[in-house]
């Protein structure tokens, strides 16, 4: 009822009021090329964060770069790979699930490996974050937003750099990148090496990556752009370690071994992007990507916990078509856009040794599992912005999305599925110009989730197995619903943007028995069903001052309050006393409601002071502080919050050389990157605990050359 209500207002707006001779305007959301980036009437909150920007942080993962944005939450879960949640959006699942954020690559959206982002951090042009529900540019998956990267460019001019940078726990890294323009083209190429050993026992990181762009102009108003990435990565992330004790004891995590690590993985993307501008008031743009993601890693500890018994082998492939068209007539301009893609996943279980299961031994070899999903994703998407008068802006947005799948299970085909589903999504906003350098801007967007083929598989299984329980063999997308009213403009020096918003997450699917846990109460316990509600709301504010100064800042901080608004699940009172299996144990169902999402701090700051004393020195004090949160869903276990400092420095000798440094938690704070405890299982204290230890004091340093 209230989404009708607004979009009724909208409506009115748009039918009632007359436009006059407004000037022009232009539509400045696209998928496929991230050049429209002006905030001026955009009726959601979004961030950009250029490429100077990043090199002043001097980053070491894309954690250090996101956590200076209000509303994301970026876990560092080893060397280089970063889960991101935004507004508390899947805070609560930890392992390999994707967090409810599109992340977007050069206009290909990208499929997130085990739910964590891969990228080459070196290659990063522009990092714009669109906060709230933004299924209605990007589909699936985008329920609390949408991290869109761009690469690096070729240049205007032709020039050279090479960077290199050592620090704390083995780290390495070298680059070399050269920008050349030509009279009808310009090419742009960069290789990067980054190696580490890493804190946590096991942990590494080798990193190549090779990439680059060439764009042709062929003529005036029209080009063409051609680009090829190719990385390699190998990386052991280290583990958590089990129980309060052992992290103490233990930070590194020496001997444990994690359910899966040991990530080897081949990344290769190329796409071509024809831009044509074809009058003052019109353009048109067609991207065609490939991309594949080949990964394997070790898997499934056995009952000694000594080794992973597993050899799990991923691929992704898609292959992506996306075609906009955007116009403008004086104060009305749209944007129409087709998205079209076919991507495959292949996903290859093996036993790496012999071992011995609840079923009996297993030979080294043996395949575990084989199957293979087909994605077919149809969608058009479009965008109207009517300018009502000359403070008055209206935006409305509608995408529809068709996503079949074809889930084949190779060693048994009465497990195959093929499901359908058809999702609309949509967003509608204002943007009211206050003053010259000052607006308000309102927004309601949706974003959705659909079921996984592997989820209707399993249940498909259940089903068969307990033909007498109410396992569900459809399921519903999961939905978001996302309201935000901000304010951004600069006065007095200072630039900001404050907002508050609310993301009511509906049909959640998750299992009874818990999110890791397929035992239960009841024999459909260990299925999926869209199991309920949650709700976010908070507030952002970012605020920075002239960066022309002596002294300037940049502050980042979010009041979040994240809780269930409806969800049950099958807790586990008693352990099974025979160690025989779950038969034996005693469960209760919990209702949760009320209760505060997992690892959602209320309050979170980043705040940076820069001083620069002579014009070629940069002295920059970053502190970061979280708010205790709770460890698990029952909230019985809440953990401390910590502040930490973190002490940069940039130095041009010349024009065309800087030194770099930096020191990463200052004084040494001992505090937890992340803890969880399974609430659905049989909990004693905080001994059961799965808790990842934060790096001690870190030393880095650098050097950059340009020619």
């Amino acid at each position: 009822m209230k989404k009708n209500i607004y979009l009724s207002v909208v409506c009115a707006f748009a039918i009632n009021v007359a436009a006059s001779d407004l000037g022009t305007i232009q539509v400045e959301s696209s998928t496929i090329d991230d050049k429209y980036d002006s905030k001026q009437s955009e009726v959601s909150s979004v961030t950009i964060i250029n490429s100077e920007k990043i090199k002043k942080i001097n980053p070491t993962n894309v954690e250090d770069v996101l956590r200076t944005i209000p509303g994301i939450t970026a876990s560092n879960v080893g060397n280089d790979r970063v889960k991101l949640h935004i507004r508390g959006v899947d805070n609560h699942r930890y392992m390999g699930e994707k967090p409810g954020v599109a992340v977007v690559i050069d206009g290909i959206p990208v499929q997130e490996t085990t739910g964590k982002i891969t990228l080459d951090l070196d290659n990063i042009e522009s990092i714009k974050v669109i906060k709230g529900g933004a299924s209605y540019l990007y589909g699936n998956d985008a329920l609390s937003g949408a991290v869109v990267i761009t690469t690096k460019r070729p240049k205007g001019k032709s020039s050279s750099k090479f960077e290199t940078e050592a620090g704390s726990f083995g780290f390495k890294r070298a680059l070399i990148s050269t920008s050349q323009s030509m009279e009808t083209s310009s090419l742009q190429l960069q290789a990067t090496i980054r190696d580490s050993d890493g804190y946590w026992d096991d942990a590494y990181l080798k990193h190549k990556s090779v990439n680059g762009k060439y764009q042709y102009y062929i003529d005036d108003s029209s080009d063409i752009t051609y680009g090829l990435d190719y990385t390699k990565r190998e990386t052991g992330d280290g583990t958590s370690i089990h129980g309060e004790t052992a992290s103490i004891e233990n930070p590194k995590s020496i001997g444990e071994v994690s359910y899966s690590g040991y990530y080897d993985t081949e990344l290769i993307k190329t796409f071509l992007t024809y831009s044509n501008d074809i009058d003052n008031t019109s353009n048109i743009m067609f991207n065609i990507s490939r991309y594949q993601d080949d990964t394997t890693n070790r898997t499934r500890p056995n009952t000694t916990n000594d080794d992973h018994t597993t050899l799990s082998d991923e691929q992704w492939i898609q292959n992506t078509l996306k075609g906009e068209y955007r116009k403008s007539f004086g104060g009305i301009a749209i944007m129409a856009g087709i998205d079209i893609s076919r991507n495959t996943q292949d996903n290859y279980d093996i036993a790496r040794i012999d071992y011995s299961s609840y079923s009996g031994p297993v030979s080294k070899g043996t395949i575990l599992a084989d199957s293979s999903i087909d994605e077919d994703v149809n969608a058009f998407y479009g965008e109207l912005i009517y300018k009502i008068n000359s403070s008055l802006t209206t935006t409305v947005n509608a995408r529809f999305d068709n996503i079949e799948y074809d889930y084949t299970d190779n060693q048994d085909s009465s497990l195959n599925v093929d499901p359908t589903y058809n999702v609309g999504s949509y967003r509608a906003g204002l943007n009211y110009g206050l003053t010259s350098k000052a607006s308000l801007y309102t927004s309601f967007s949706t974003g959705f989730r659909t079921p996984t083929a592997e989820q209707i598989s399993d249940n498909q299984d259940g089903i068969s197995r307990y033909p007498t329980t109410d396992i569900p063999s459809s399921l519903d997308p999961e939905t978001t619903y996302n309201y935000e009213l901000g304010i951004r403009g600069n006065t007095l020096g200072l630039n900001y943007d404050a907002s508050i918003f609310q993301i009511d997450r509906k049909d959640y699917l998750g299992i009874k028995a818990g999110s890791y846990i397929w035992d239960g109460m009841d024999d459909e316990d260990g299925y999926t069903y869209n199991l309920g509600d949650l709700r976010s709301r908070g507030f952002e504010l970012a605020l920075n001052s002239d960066k022309k100064k002596m002294l300037s800042f940049d502050m980042a901080y979010t009041y979040l309050d994240a809780e269930f608004t409806d969800y049950s699940i099958s807790h586990r009172l008693t352990d099974d006393p025979d160690g025989g299996g779950p038969a034996k144990a005693t469960y209760e169902r919990m209702n949760l409601e009320g209760n505060q999402v997992p690892r959602t701090p209320k309050h979170t700051l980043n705040f940076i002071l820069d001083y620069k004393p002579i014009h070629d020195l940069l002295i920059s004090t970053e502190i970061v502080a979280k708010d205790g949160y709770y460890a698990d869903e029952l909230n019985k276990f809440k953990q401390p919050g910590h502040a930490l400092i973190n002490l940069r420095g940039n130095y041009n000798i010349t024009d065309r050389i800087e030194i770099f440094a930096k020191i990463d938690n200052l004084f040494d704070k001992t505090y937890n990157q992340f803890v969880n405890v399974s609430s659905s299982s049989f909990d004693k204290d905080m001994e059961d605990a799965t808790i990842r230890v934060a790096p001690p004091r870190a030393y880095y340093a650098g050097l950059r050359a340009k020619f």
